[in-house]
């Protein structure tokens, strides 16, 4: 009887073994050649614990199998600190620095993922409290998502409180601001803004006393779930299956994956032909297992990996909770602190960066 449970044990751990393994992959193969990999890649954490488990489970029976385990967490080790860091103690620096954030606003509904249009109280306080932190924090670049210059009622009118603060320049993807935008407000000049594809994505320069700057601000395709693909999804992680919805739920994810190559594809060889030190920012809506961001990487430095601290996850709405949020950087810039600041303005956190130039 021992044995047979022993062997149904390998067999599982074989499983999750092989799992956790391909999850780490996505980033080899395009997914518009082969989906698998960067379905998988949304469930590394869940299978990093899993592993653990059959570890402790291996060690308690005193059985060497726990090496099988550990070997293949070992071999993609680079990943854990994507998802967990211990560090996050600032770095002093005499040099020239630049303090960015991004932020998906959200149209400051909070965490409200099906918000109405309809003016209300909820917004103008969201509003209110979005600007009382830039005053807290003082960043001098905001990448911001979905923003609204001002609430549905118009009572908190952002981009002339924005202005009177100090930020006087800024650049919109969409060409009027007064739509929902991705756009960069800046403490100093903006100049030669491209729009990319769509009003979601920006590049622009920003001319600081030391260097010029290129600034990506980007918003990239999102999952468009609905309600009902959220209850799909919670009955799927307690092992209930409707094969119509969630044929319909996995068929959303498919989609936003390979419309995250088709970008990459645009703004790769942007970043490549930039002249400058490169800041890549915002809601990507994709984990650090996905193919785009394991591609950026390729080209940037993360500034989480570099000064964060702990699990940092980014998003907080009804959707399980991940670091989507970013800030990237060239090489030749380097992060010399990293603050994710917890609030309940949007269904996203803020993060902000000091990056030394």
């Amino acid at each position: 009887m021992k044995r047979l449970l022993y062997t149904i044990l390998l067999i599982l751990n074989l499983a999750a073994a092989m799992l956790l393994l391909l999850s780490t992959l996505a980033g080899f193969q395009p997914p518009s050649e082969g989906i698998l990999l960067s379905m998988l890649s949304y469930g590394y954490f869940v299978l990093l614990n899993l592993n653990i488990l059959f570890i402790l489970i291996w060690l308690l029976c005193k059985r060497w199998t726990f090496l099988l385990s550990l070997g293949v967490i070992l071999l993609r080790y680079s990943f854990i600190p994507l998802f967990f860091q211990v560090g996050g103690k600032p770095i002093e620096t005499t040099n020239p620095t630049v303090k960015v954030m991004s932020f998906n606003v959200h149209h400051y509904y909070g965490r409200d993922i099906n918000p109405t249009n309809e003016p209300g109280e909820q917004m103008d306080s969201n509003a209110v409290a979005f600007l009382q932190m830039l005053r807290e924090h003082e960043p001098d670049v905001l990448c911001l998502q979905e923003f609204l210059p001002y609430t549905a009622g118009g009572k908190v009118h952002l981009a002339d409180s924005m202005m009177a603060m100090g930020y006087k320049y800024h650049k919109s993807a969409y060409p009027a601001m007064g739509h929902s935008a991705t756009i960069c407000w800046s403490k100093y000049p903006l100049v030669n803004p491209v729009y990319i594809d769509s009003s979601s994505k920006l590049q622009v320069d920003v001319v600081h006393p030391d260097d010029t700057i290129r600034v990506f601000c980007l918003h990239l395709n999102s999952y468009k779930l609905d309600s009902s693909d959220l209850k799909e999804i919670d009955r799927i992680s307690h092992g209930t299956v409707d094969r119509d919805s969630a044929r319909g739920t996995l068929g959303k994810f498919k989609e936003t994956i390979i419309a995250h190559e088709e970008e990459w594809n645009l703004i790769k060889p942007l970043i490549e032909l930039s002249p400058y030190p490169t800041i890549v920012a915002g809601d990507f809506n994709d984990t650090p297992g996905s193919y785009i961001y394991q591609q950026m990487r390729q080209l940037l430095a993360d500034s989480y990996v570099e000064q964060g601290k702990g699990f940092c996850t980014t998003y907080h709405g009804f959707f399980p909770n991940f670091r989507i949020d970013y800030i990237l950087h060239t090489n030749d810039i380097r992060a010399i602190s990293y603050k994710r600041v917890k609030c309940n303005i949007s269904d996203h956190y803020p993060i902000i960066v000091e990056l030394e130039l």
